[in-house]
């Protein structure tokens, strides 16, 4: 997987992003593909792909955000939304490493993260005819969003180093999942082949 880290200059998520090849058109990053950048954040309307949250008339607002981009050339909705979790689960343990004395008070709900009763991202999965996508948002900025939450800033964490821990994570976990896949025969029905 081809990735990238560019938090400048700033760019701001709408939910537009959210489509097959925009990581090659904007970062130049060809077939499956992580980039993280940085900016604000405002999806409503018919930008929101959570049905629920549409429904509702929910919206998403952050000042400022890391925005972490995924597009994998295989369009299966359950690997994404299980990836999608494996991206929580992670913002979540680099959290707990980075600031020790809040890490019984940061949690995974699901694919969202909290940190006390803070929500520190958002994020969504999906799929297009040609390829999953997902789009994880991690607050830097807690301020004038519609829901409590909590931010890197607030925590004292260096947004560069999240951002670029987060990306290397990533990579290890799916160099990982690979060698693992790679190193197993097929299973036979019945006893011992033997």
């Amino acid at each position: 997987m081809r990735t990238l880290v560019s938090l400048e200059p700033r760019l701001d998520y709408v939910g537009i992003q959210l489509r097959p090849h925009f990581i090659r058109e904007r970062f130049g990053l060809k077939g499956d593909a992580a980039v993280v950048f940085r900016g604000a954040c405002r999806v409503e309307g018919t930008a929101l792909v959570d049905l629920e949250d549409r429904e509702a008339g929910a919206f998403i607002a952050s000042n400022d955000m890391l925005h972490l981009m995924l597009e994998r050339f295989e369009p299966d909705l359950p690997r994404m939304v299980m990836l999608q979790r494996l991206l929580a689960d992670l913002v979540a343990s680099r959290v707990r490493a980075s600031v020790p004395e809040k890490a019984a008070v940061v949690r995974r709900d699901g694919d969202d993260v909290f940190v006390g009763d803070g929500k520190l991202t958002v994020s969504i999965a999906t799929v297009s005819p040609v390829s999953g996508l997902i789009h994880l948002g991690v607050n830097v900025d807690d301020r004038d969003t519609p829901v409590t939450t909590a931010a890197l800033d607030p925590l004292g964490i260096p947004v560069a180093s999240f951002a670029q821990g987060l990306v290397d994570d990533l990579v290890h976990e799916l160099d990982g999942i690979a060698d693992a896949v790679s190193k197993v025969r097929p299973a036979h029905g019945g006893g011992d082949a033997g």
